[in-house]
Order: structure tokens, then C-alpha cells, then sequence
């Protein structure tokens, strides 16, 4: 399975036919390619960029993260994680290249537990993931709002962000009404549901405008 996978990667990006038939011909260039596509592809999750956001805010390892997710009432409010998911995410960013292993700490029994810095790209990448509007309703509940409340965390001003997604979530109102207007009567109180949905969120924005 590793195998026709590194070869496949190295094999569509070149288009050179690769042999899969046996493991020692993978070699040192077919894993450097696989991580390179692997990087390329890597999207990261609304709880990958929280996990990053906190690493911006000060190096530190994967269990402080996961206490620190569970100290802090927003985040709660927001997201409850497992403590395995926040270390996939950490496993996710260092492959990615958004975070660096920096030193390492005695745990309480003893293990030792890596702690973790961002490295330049993944502090421009959660700079831009934080001043970014979400581009549809349905991604407020949870992305939208970890967006508030890491922004919070750090002292940024939420008034500006909040007027540009307002501004999107306007439009939406708009076409929602549109629909809800032309509903048939089977059809209309989900029309009306999703419409009051985001005028609610709105009046939500303009109080964070508000403050």
C-alpha cells in the first residue's frame, strides 16, 4: 500500500510508469515527492487552525493544548475535542510544515512530551485564517465563532470582522427571503427556518459591531 502510493504520486506528477511490485524500490525521491503533494493538498480543519492558534500564542505541547481546551469556557462553547484529536491535528500541522517540534519537557509520570513552536509559514497561515470571513452560513456555528473568541484571546478587535461578515450574511438574508417568499406550502417553514437562522446571526454581529 505505501508503496503504490508514493510510486502513484511520483508516477502522476511525472508521468513516468513506476514499478509497484516491490517495497525496496521506493526510494528516498518517491518519499520526498509524496511529502511535497502531501503538503500541497493539505487543507487544515477548523480544529487544526485552533490547535495552531494556540501554538501561536505561546509554544507548547500537545496535552497543555488539550487542558487548555478544556479550561477555557469559550473554546468549550465552541468545539468539545478529545484529547487523540488535538494530537492528530499537532501530527497534521508538523507534517505540513506549520509547526516545529522545539524542545521537549518531563511529563508528570515521566514521558516526555514534545513542545511545539509555529514556524513562519503557519503563523502567516492562522494570521490569515483569523481575518478571514467564513463563506457560508452553515461554517458560523463553529468556525466563525472559534474565529471570535481566539481573536479575543490575543486582544484583536472583532468590530472589523464582524462588519464584512455581516455584509456577506446580508446577501444571504436576502436570498433566503427570496426563497422563503417562493416556497411551496410543503417547503416553506424549512425556507423560514433557515432565513430567520441568519437573521439571527446578523443581530449577533451587530451587537459584536455594537460593543
Amino acid at each position: 500500500m505505501i508503496v503504490v502510493l508514493f510510486t502513484s504520486v511520483r508516477s502522476a506528477c511525472t508521468g513516468v510508469p513506476v514499478a509497484t511490485t516491490n517495497i525496496d524500490k521506493t526510494t528516498a525521491s518517491d518519499l520526498t515527492l509524496a511529502r511535497i503533494v502531501t503538503v500541497r493538498l493539505y487543507t487544515p480543519s477548523v480544529l487544526d487552525h485552533i490547535v495552531l492558534a494556540l501554538i501561536c500564542e505561546k509554544p507548547q505541547h500537545g496535552f497543555a493544548i488539550s487542558k487548555e481546551l478544556d479550561a477555557d469556557e469559550s473554546l468549550v462553547t465552541v468545539m468539545k475535542v478529545r484529547r487523540p484529536l488535538v494530537y492528530r491535528s499537532i501530527n497534521s500541522l508538523e507534517a505540513a510544515g506549520l509547526i516545529k517540534p522545539t524542545k521537549t519537557e518531563a511529563g508528570a509520570q515521566g514521558s516526555e512530551r514534545t513542545v511545539y513552536s509555529p514556524t513562519s509559514r503557519g503563523k502567516a497561515v492562522s494570521t490569515e485564517w483569523l481575518n478571514t470571513i467564513v463563506e457560508h452560513p452553515r461554517d458560523a456555528r463553529i468556525e466563525l465563532l472559534a474565529k471570535f473568541v481566539l481573536r479575543s484571546r490575543i486582544n484583536l478587535p472583532n468590530v472589523t470582522l464582524a462588519n464584512r461578515q455581516r455584509d456577506l450574511f446580508s446577501t444571504f438574508a436576502q436570498e433566503f427571503k427570496a426563497k422563503e417568499r417562493a416556497a411551496a406550502t410543503n417547503t416553506k417553514l424549512v425556507a423560514r427556518w433557515r432565513y430567520e437562522s441568519i437573521r439571527a446571526m446578523i443581530r449577533l454581529l451587530d451587537s459584536v459591531i455594537d460593543s
